[in-house]
């Protein structure tokens, strides 16, 4: 004799082995639907935003970093920086402005040097060295702004005296966090761009 479950929710008498099998898999299949139609409807609705690109985008290009700041060549070695990075991770086409689907404009705003840390006489031993930047990533099919962020990165180096007391090779200069710092920024750009590819 066959066993019987009843399920009083729904008033249903279900045979114990594959009527209860059939009736979980048609309920299932009901929030299924419904999570799919919700899916669709969120999708629905396309917008640009960081780290998504359109269909038209096809090609990038870099184009001559800006410096706004009394540092020397800190532009050419931007951009630079900016083409190596995306040639690198081989996201788009690489080609010049005239040509490009999408261009990246970057103005270095201020490069900033800054006590970070003091020893025990008071005496700065490490300066911070900060990079301010604005970024536009630019449709030149559409004319748009695709993306528009300032960013922001730092790095620490060594004051004269407290360099001193190491090797050549274990000081870190001005020179070290100027260069770590322009790589970050460089990275920092590319990682804004590709955050959701």
């Amino acid at each position: 004799m066959k066993s019987l479950v009843i399920f009083k929710k729904d008033k249903q008498e279900i045979p114990d082995s594959f009527g209860k099998l059939s009736f979980i898999i048609k309920n299932s299949s009901r929030y299924l639907l419904l999570s799919f139609l919700l899916f669709i409807n969120g999708c629905g609705i396309y917008s640009v935003r960081p780290g998504t690109i359109p269909t038209h985008i096809k090609s990038i290009a870099v184009s001559p970093v800006i410096n706004e700041t009394a540092e020397f060549a800190i532009a050419e070695d931007m951009t630079g920086r900016l083409l190596n990075q995306l040639l690198t991770e081989n996201l788009l086409p690489v080609t010049d402005e005239n040509a490009a689907n999408s261009i990246i404009y970057v103005i270095i705003k201020s490069l900033d040097d800054r006590p970070y840390t003091f020893d025990e006489q008071e005496m700065v031993k490490e300066y911070k060295l900060t990079i301010n930047a604005d970024f536009t990533w630019y449709d030149a099919l559409n004319q748009t702004e695709l993306m528009k962020s300032p960013v922001s990165q730092w790095s620490a180096y060594y004051s004269e005296n407290y360099n001193s007391q190491f090797s050549p090779d274990d000081q870190r200069v001005r020179e070290n966090a100027l260069d770590e710092t322009m790589t970050k920024i460089a990275e920092d750009i590319i990682l804004k761009l590709t955050s959701d590819w």
